[in-house]
């Protein structure tokens, strides 16, 4: 039969390496998965009607309209992936390349996408947070020390309050600016508008870049250009023209009226004050008994049309001030927010440093944050940029008493040196991550529930040469705790259970069981921590899913070619298991995608060829009752059959789910039952039944 041909090829494959998911970077994949997770509808930009079109340019940059996918899109890919400190952390991953999708980590179905791992344990204040903290959960470690080092962190945060509060208040203080400074990182921010850096080039900036990195070339530009020569002169506009012509004249006149003369002439250029002058000169010339010949209204008329021009350019002088204030106002605002992480780096720092206790645990995590505030102390661009973000007033600008040089520059050298925050701005966010676990279990722990989230005994792989886990009321966090069904499990040596055969009907939850342990082993070696009163384990050097496996037409692989390529790959991690590694897997109906005989036969196969690794765990949910005999017939092996099952069917024909995982091999068949309450014809249920009753009658097989 064919399916044995796929099995031969399957059982005599070389090892070699597994490749996660090609070269590249971890914060690119994740972004490729957790994106999946944000719906949103892409609305047309309204038309704009031409006759209400204007030419003037929008100077207001502060509005950010980023959505909440762009925001997480620009710190994966902007801002982790191009963060070295990032990279060094997460260079390989304990998953198989399927564990992420398989346990919907970071997104859900197709129905609710937004429903995942990662959304029901988030209580990130920033999406810096969340995204290191999708980082964490994407790639457990197998490094006992870290992992003891990880629950150091959290228990701290959990039991020093004014460290977490303090803490937690620093990263609120940061959240409402984090939107604008990864727009920074964006293409569409309005400072980087082709119209409006060039009219901010205009303004204050000149044709060299390194110019425009000098706050003190930009701040004379500034005064000389658009201080003096834009506001100031418009203010002295007459009285600086009239200087020089009232000397010019004075020079013609008779020596015997100098005494007066360069004081009356200068007079007739002040704006309104040369009109009371004229006014009050005719009104002497007549009193000596001159004579205006009767044009008096003409001698008005030079003064009122200097002194209406005037106003004109005070008016000019206050409206660029007005213009130049705004600008460097909203710049100011814009560059406040990247001053905010600033300020937050600092509060953090300092909040550490006062307590030695979780400095001794966590100094190493703040290296990049303690790595980038020492460079204030550089002679620099990099120096000179935190410098002025340290120093300048940015929420309160003043155009008139703050250094607009500075501010300028800070803007030129953020923009070139914006990739020396990258690894402070993953620290900060694991940070959040971990505070974001301690809220967790606060918040499990207040809920006074039958489940919340406990610390995982970890077991030193020096101590047990074989793995080991042992659960006591676990739940799936994907569930509700005050809700969520609890159970036991103990694999290990001393039970002789290496390989659990889960048995039972439909939705009376394997699924949720074997996500629910996997997820167990997921959060203890990442955080250390696990959704059960009680958790030990050895951790594990690959942790490997086998659910939800689906066809792929356009490559023309059949669901059960799909089946056996899983498998292969699984095969070929098992091969590479070095002594002291351990393996965790789990299995959901393998083999289903061919008829049911050839299924259980490949399945009880390959389920007891792989059982021959005794480093090794699989637990398997399975429909097919012939994988139950392998308890029997392979004792050496480990297997240990469990089962769910239903409490009763009522009175009222509802089924009733009790969801308890308990030893033992299932004898429970309710699908029959499941299409009866959804309304199905009784005489189709009625031949189901007798087939099931008289299955010789039935047999028949493929096989010539």
């Amino acid at each position: 039969m064919r399916i044995i041909s796929y099995l031969s090829f399957l059982f005599c494959l070389p090892p070699c390496a597994i490749a996660i998911e090609g070269s590249s970077s971890m914060a690119t994949q994740l972004a490729d998965h957790y994106l999946k997770s944000f719906v949103e509808s892409v609305n047309p930009l309204p038309k704009m009607d031409p006759s209400k079109q204007t030419k003037r340019l929008d100077t207001t940059i502060t509005e950010i309209h980023l959505s909440p996918k762009t925001e997480r899109e620009v710190v994966f890919n902007k801002i982790f992936a191009q963060s070295s400190y990032y990279q060094t952390r997460f260079q390989q991953s304990l998953f198989n390349p399927y564990g992420w999708h398989d346990l919907h980590l970071f997104y859900g179905t197709t129905t609710a996408p937004g429903y995942h791992f990662l959304s029901r344990i988030n209580r990130t204040l920033t999406v810096l947070g969340e995204g290191a903290l999708a980082s964490l959960i994407g790639a457990p470690i197998a490094d006992l020390e870290a992992l003891t080092k990880r629950q150091e962190f959290i228990g701290l945060l959990c039991e020093d309050r004014p460290l977490y509060n303090g803490l937690k208040s620093a990263l609120q203080d940061y959240q409402p600016s984090e939107k604008a400074m990864l727009s920074f990182w964006t293409e569409t921010d309005p400072l980087y508008a082709k119209e409006y850096d060039k009219y901010l080039t205009r303004l204050f900036y000149t044709g060299s870049a390194a110019s425009n990195k000098s706050a003190t070339t930009l701040q004379t530009k500034k005064i000389w250009l658009r201080d003096i020569w834009n506001i100031y002169s418009n203010y002295t506009w007459y009285p600086l023209i009239g200087l020089p012509i009232a000397g010019i004249v004075y020079q013609f006149i008779s020596p015997d009226t100098h005494k007066d003369a360069f004081s009356m002439l200068y007079l007739n250029w002040l704006p309104a004050y040369n009109i009371y002058h004229t006014h009050e000169g005719i009104k002497e010339l007549k009193q000596a008994g001159g004579n205006t010949h009767g044009l008096d209204a003409v001698l008005y008329v030079p003064p009122i049309l200097y002194t209406i021009h005037s106003f004109y350019q005070y008016y000019k002088g206050y409206r660029n001030y007005k213009e130049y204030a705004g600008v460097l106002h909203h710049l100011a605002l814009r560059m406040a927010d990247v001053q905010n992480f600033l300020i937050t780096a600092k509060k953090v720092q300092k909040l550490v440093a006062q307590n030695p206790a979780f400095a001794a645990h966590y100094g190493l995590q703040l290296e990049p944050i303690n790595r980038l505030l020492a460079r204030l102390n550089e002679s620099s661009e990099v120096g000179n940029l935190l410098r002025y973000l340290e120093e300048l007033p940015l929420r309160s600008w003043s155009y008139i008493w703050n250094h607009a040089g500075k501010l300028l520059a800070s803007y030129k050298l953020f923009l070139a040196h914006k990739a020396v925050f990258h690894d402070a701005m993953y620290a900060l966010g694991e940070l959040d991550a971990f505070l974001s676990i301690a809220t967790l279990m606060e918040e499990t722990a207040a809920l006074n529930g039958p489940h919340r989230y406990t610390f995982t005994k970890l077991l030193s792989p020096k101590g047990y040469r074989k793995p080991r886990l042992a659960l006591v009321e676990m739940w799936n966090p994907m569930l509700t705790p005050t809700t969520a069904v609890g159970n036991d499990l103990t694999m290990d040596e001393a039970s002789k259970t290496r390989n659990v055969i889960l048995t039972g009907p439909n939705a009376g939850g394997k699924s949720t069981f074997l996500t629910g342990v996997a997820t167990a082993v997921v959060l203890s070696q990442t955080f250390g921590i696990a959704p059960a009163k009680s958790c030990e384990l050895t951790p594990f050097s690959k942790i490997n899913t086998y659910i939800e496996i689906a066809d792929d037409i356009a490559a023309g692989k059949s669901l059960f070619m799909a089946e056996v390529n899983r498998f292969q790959s699984h095969l070929k991690l098992l091969k590479q298991l070095k002594k002291a590694e351990f393996s965790f897997t789990i299995f959901d109906e393998p083999f289903s995608g061919t008829n049911p005989v050839e299924g259980s036969a490949a399945e009880y196969s390959v389920l007891n060829y792989i059982a021959e690794y005794s480093n090794a765990f699989n637990i398997v949910a399975t429909h097919y009752p012939v994988v139950m005999l392998l308890e029997q017939r392979e004792p050496q092996k480990g297997f240990k059959n469990y089962k769910v099952f239903i409490k009763s069917i009522g009175k009222d024909g509802k089924i009733h789910y009790t969801y308890k995982v308990i030893p033992g091999a299932s004898n429970q068949t309710i699908a029959i039952d499941i299409l009866a309450a959804q309304g199905y014809a009784t005489e189709m249920l009625e031949q189901a039944r007798d087939i099931i009753n008289h299955p010789e009658q039935y047999r028949k097989s493929f096989a010539k």
